[in-house]
């Protein structure tokens, strides 16, 4: 059953986390996965030319700082998801064996309900977590009134309502698919449902209070809490180091190919290097 959780629980509680999710960044560094970096041929004069790069070592460090900006975002949503929801604040996380052992959990129309929030009221919700306001496109935003339209209807009693969760952003910066899958109609008549008794949207400052029973500085020690894993692990001490050999081992595996002798970048070499 989730409760309140009081400054230092939540400070503490999300620092160890992050402590975890650190490491976790740190080893991909140590990996140096320069083989999963998708490159895109067609793209790379111009980003030399817009960043205004000199060196083919400049754009290596473009691409990796664009390929692990990618895993740090994904990476964050799952800390947020996976570690910092259930294991601070105590919801219930749908993971694939607790929707197998508890029906109707496993039918298709829970596949975007992430937690069940068990409070101590007796009031039972369903989150659908997302990261912004860019998350959810037109399909998806029809799809998930769809799919809440089937849980309200189907399993009437299983909960008191469904909310949908942004974990950054203030309301007013939501699209109009956060308006769209409740139902809500804004311009062109989409084919969804009036879900607005069920369905509640809570974003930024306003999700984390409404995750803490309303408590208003809650967001304010989510962010302690990842300061001061930052302050024990100096990532940045080691990064430096992993980043300079991340970036070595990368050019290393261009350079013979598409360097000219006068160090320009023959970009018909680059094109047959990854293309074929």
């Amino acid at each position: 059953m989730l409760i309140m959780k009081a400054r230092e629980d939540v400070i503490d509680g999300v620092k160890k986390c992050a402590i975890w999710w650190i490491g976790q960044r740190r080893a991909k560094l140590e990996e140096q996965l320069s083989e999963t970096m998708s490159v895109n041929p067609f793209m790379m004069p111009f980003l030399f030319d817009y960043h205004d790069l000199k060196s083919f070592e400049e754009l290596a460090e473009l691409i990796i700082a664009s390929h692990l900006m990618t895993g740090h975002s994904t990476g964050f949503g799952k800390l947020i998801d996976e570690k910092i929801l259930p294991e601070v604040f105590g919801t219930k996380k749908l993971d694939a064996s607790f929707r197998k052992n508890n029906k109707p959990f496993s039918y298709s129309c829970f596949d975007e309900i992430d937690h069940l929030i068990d409070r101590k009221n007796g009031v039972v919700e369903l989150l659908s977590l997302k990261a912004g306001k860019w998350t959810i496109q037109l399909t998806m935003a029809v799809q998930l009134n769809k799919a809440f339209k089937e849980i309200t209807e189907t399993y009437p009693g299983l909960c008191n309502n469904i909310v949908v969760g942004v974990f950054y952003g203030k309301p007013s910066d939501l699209t109009d698919k956060y308006d769209i899958l409740r139902g809500i109609n804004r311009g062109a008549n989409h084919d969804v449902t009036d879900l607005q008794k069920h369905v509640i949207v809570y974003s930024g400052r306003d999700f984390w209070k409404w995750l803490n029973y309303g408590e208003e500085n809650t967001q304010e020690w989510v962010l302690q809490g990842l300061l001061n894993a930052l302050q024990e692990t100096k990532i940045h001490i080691t990064a430096k180091e992993l980043l300079q050999r991340y970036k070595e081992s990368v050019v290393t595996k261009y350079q013979d190919d598409i360097l000219e002798e006068d160090g320009s970048i023959n970009w018909f070499n680059l094109l047959k290097r990854i293309n074929g």
